[in-house]
């Protein structure tokens, strides 16, 4: 990471990060050109292990592109904000928080192991709702990508200035 001042190595942080962002982008990897989609996710960790579930149709190009290679990146932010400089625009700047990622991608084939990416899932996109039983219909029906996160940082960009009218 080129500036190290604004890397976060605090895990706790890094944590929130991942429970306040709704939509993650993933990179996967082809012949031409990269694909990147942004998805709702559902994760959990195993110690400092991120693992994300995302889920979608049984075929389609997040489909093929994993079939063809199982490597992917990730990115997901939030916090975005607008630093205000005045009249000069070179104190202009951008405040946010991101976690960017590698790992790799798998399908799911295990119906238990489906459902329970499936709560994951709901648990993170609608906090507090006790939702019931997902058939079983539903999940063979749906796809689901569990992608086990080998390496991520975290970035950040607050300006102490930031709070101040202006940017002054």
């Amino acid at each position: 990471m080129r500036r190290k001042k604004r890397q976060v190595t605090d895990l706790d942080r890094i944590k929130t990060v991942v429970e306040e962002c709704q939509v993650v982008r993933i990179a996967f990897n082809g012949e031409d050109y990269p694909y990147i989609v942004p998805v709702n996710y559902g994760y959990q960790w195993n110690e400092e292990q991120l693992v994300l579930y995302i889920h979608g149709a049984t075929e389609g190009e997040k489909i093929n592109r994993l079939q063809a290679d199982s490597k992917v990146a990730i990115e997901m932010d939030h916090k975005h904000a607008l630093v205000e400089g005045g009249r000069k625009a070179e104190n202009y700047s951008y405040a946010y928080e991101s976690v960017i990622g590698f790992g790799v991608a798998e399908l799911l084939e295990d119906i238990e192991e489906k459902r329970a990416a499936l709560h994951l899932l709901m648990d993170h996109a609608a906090k507090g709702v006790e939702f019931d039983e997902i058939p079983e219909g539903m999940i063979k029906r749906t796809e689901i990508i569990k992608i086990t996160v080998n390496e991520y940082t975290m970035k950040e960009h607050a300006p102490k200035h930031m709070d101040k009218p202006g940017g002054e």
